[in-house]
């Protein structure tokens, strides 16, 4: 009769694996000892409980974020966490003061999308929230009041949790050019400023990046 192989065996075969890196998102290793990392929890608000925001090529959301420069601060998204909602992140930051001032919502007008492929045949639009593309259309949704951190430097550091309440204008079933448009005077962010909870839940992620990043997280993982 065949042995089970040990759990801490298959943990170190997985962990030789290429492709088990993909089991953490994209991150860039810290450029030099004093930069840092910003980071935040997105959710869809399903009545009252957070749920994953779906970032496709027709529609998605994105932080609005602005810089020591106010310059806006492109953030990486990260969805494909079993337990956890969406994970906004920009790295190799320097130390200043940050200021969030709502979210983007990005979606294809259908029209625009189809007079681009008159000249770009075949082509499947992307979700690129900090892009300008001819097919897009960018909505502000602002949060009540504008979240402010001052990133230290060689720290990770968070703006919290938020919860998004929208709808669509007509969605998958609608008819018009805009129907992936958020409906403004229906949609509403609930901000959470002091939660760590992201924190903690990135703090066990283990690829050698994420290792430097997270000797900067100083919370204790969940």
């Amino acid at each position: 009769m065949k042995k089970s192989l040990p759990l801490f065996f298959l943990l170190f075969v997985l962990s030789a694996v290429p492709g088990f890196a993909q089991f953490f998102p994209k991150v860039e290793k810290p450029s030099s000892p004093e930069m840092s990392l910003l980071v935040l929890q997105g959710s869809h608000d399903e009545d009252g409980k957070p749920g994953k925001i779906e970032n496709m090529n027709f529609t998605g959301w994105a932080p609005a974020v602005t810089g020591p420069d106010r310059k806006v601060v492109p953030f990486r998204n990260f969805d494909a966490g079993a337990d956890f909602t969406n994970i906004y992140y920009a790295e190799n930051l320097t130390a200043g003061e940050y200021k969030l001032i709502g979210f983007y919502h990005v979606y294809t007008d259908i029209a625009k999308l189809t007079e681009y492929q008159k000249t770009h045949p075949n082509f499947i639009p992307r979700f690129a929230p900090y892009e300008e593309n001819p097919y897009h259309v960018k909505q502000m949704i602002p949060v009540k009041e504008p979240v402010v951190v001052a990133l230290e430097p060689n720290k990770v550091m968070t703006f919290g949790s938020y919860l998004i309440k929208f709808v669509w204008t007509g969605g998958m079933g609608g008819t018009t050019s805009d129907r992936w448009k958020a409906v403004e005077e229906k949609s509403f962010i609930t901000s959470d400023p002091k939660n760590e909870t992201v924190l903690r839940y990135m703090k066990t992620w283990a690829t050698p990046a994420w290792k430097k990043w997270n000797e900067k997280n100083a919370v204790a993982p969940l």
